[in-house]
């Protein structure tokens, strides 16, 4: 089964030309993030990982590093304590 959640759009291409697709989407602010659903695991998550991570590094879309230690200083909160 290749389509999981019909009626949302998928990505089907080389690293290059998805993660082209996306800077586009996060650009113009359509998304603020993407669910991805690998057909084939874990193969496909080692794909999206070695190849369509540093494609989008590339193109300043995905951090290349974490501002902090814990998950509220990932997502820019303030800190509770």
């Amino acid at each position: 089964m290749l389509e999981v959640s019909p009626g949302h759009p998928s990505f089907v291409g080389t690293p290059s030309s998805v993660a082209d697709e996306w800077t586009r989407y996060v650009r113009t602010r359509a998304v603020d993030g993407f669910n991805l659903l690998p057909h084939l695991l874990p193969a496909s998550v080692t794909d999206i990982v070695d190849t369509l991570v540093p494609a989008l590094q590339e193109r300043g879309v995905y951090r290349t590093a974490y501002q902090g230690t814990a998950l509220r200083e990932h997502l820019g909160l303030p800190s509770l304590g």
